[in-house]
């Protein structure tokens, strides 16, 4: 039996990195040999808290990439174009069952009886991931060739889910955006509205070392809204009018109520985080929706075409990865990897799998 390295996730603060069988390649399916991954916050959440949707064991991790080592050919039927063995490939962790009626309507990221990597499926912490068949059906496993590096690679799972969140927002050249919380999703918010034209993008947090990050990227303000009022400094950076977008990121109730007042006549606003399952509701000013014509947006989770736009913009260069990722450790320093993405001090963590 072969043996291979896995975050193994055992319970609420019991994930382990333990020697455990290697997979093997499911009927139907695919087995990938992971080079790289990513931290993500929903991954810190289930390490100390755990999930619902979790049986342990599991391998958790959702953002990754590597090299096709084994593939059931007969049965992929032209699913997934260009997955040869030896095939570098990018993961869309989220998988839609094709057959409900919002992927009949292609809104396959809110399939009604979709499934994840870490949630239904061992994910992308490991030295290999055995990919379900229902993925590789829907496309979950992308071609990327050789122009792209592993960071780009595991960096287009959270720009594909922004990118999604940004879709009905239809960010115009010239406009206003606010974006709340200067955390990875943040700065991921703030560089997508740059590329779509933005003209005046401000980015609100409330850390010291995240503040003096924003300041690095440049942004047209950047707004310490545990020391000023935000509205008032939002209202003072748009001549008085608001902005016409507001992305709110940070889980809290403050900026997500305050949110609407502070948005121009017809803004959109975009809540990409949520409360507490046992405390999620918000207190929103009907007025300032009603005479303003507002619209409110929710945004979860991406797809697979959001993950080929975000592939190509990373590939491209316009969003700069390097940036972006912060902190580059080996798996085999997972522990002390998540505790840099749970604090401020770092943006993305990339775990480097060929060098555990």
């Amino acid at each position: 039996m072969s043996i291979a390295k896995a975050a193994v996730f055992h319970g609420p603060g019991d994930l382990r990195l333990e020697a455990v069988a290697k997979p093997r390649c499911p009927a139907g399916g695919a087995l990938v040999r992971l080079t790289g991954s990513m931290i993500c916050g929903s991954d810190i959440k289930i390490a100390k808290g755990g999930h619902p949707a979790i049986a342990p064991p599991r391998v958790l991790g959702h953002e990754g990439c590597g090299v096709v080592e084994e593939i059931d050919i007969k049965a992929m039927d032209g699913a997934c174009p260009g997955c040869a063995i030896g095939a570098r490939v990018a993961i869309e962790p989220n998988i839609p069952c094709g057959h409900c009626p919002n992927c009949q309507r292609g809104r396959f990221h809110i399939c009604i009886h979709s499934q994840s990597l870490s949630l239904h499926h061992d994910g992308t912490f490991a030295e290999y991931l055995a990919v379900p068949p229902r993925a590789l059906a829907m496309g979950n496993l992308i071609p990327i060739g050789p122009d792209i590096s592993d960071e780009q690679a595991c960096l287009a799972e959270p720009l594909a889910c922004v990118l999604n969140g940004q879709e009905p927002l239809a960010i115009r050249p010239g406009e206003s955006v606010l974006v709340v919380g200067a955390g990875p999703i943040g700065i991921l918010h703030a560089e997508l509205a740059l590329l779509s034209g933005a003209s005046n993008v401000i980015v609100a947090e409330t850390s010291p070392l995240r503040l003096e990050r924003a300041k690095r990227f440049g942004y047209t303000h950047v707004v310490d809204c545990g020391a000023e009022n935000l509205r008032d400094a939002v209202l003072a950076a748009t001549g008085g009018r608001g902005a016409d977008v507001a992305v709110v990121t940070a889980p809290a109730r403050e900026p997500m109520e305050q949110a609407v007042n502070m948005l121009d006549f017809r803004g959109r606003l975009s809540l990409f985080s949520s409360l507490t399952k046992d405390s999620p509701a918000i207190t929103i000013d009907s007025r300032a929706v009603h005479y303003k014509e507002l619209r409110i947006f929710g945004a979860s989770s991406s797809a697979v075409r959001h993950m080929k736009q975000a592939i190509a913009i990373l590939r491209s260069g316009r969003i700069d990865a390097s940036r972006i990722v912060t902190h580059r450790l080996p798996l085999s320093r997972l522990a002390q990897s998540i505790d840099l993405a749970a604090g401020r001090e770092a943006l993305k963590v990339f775990l480097d799998h060929d060098h555990a």
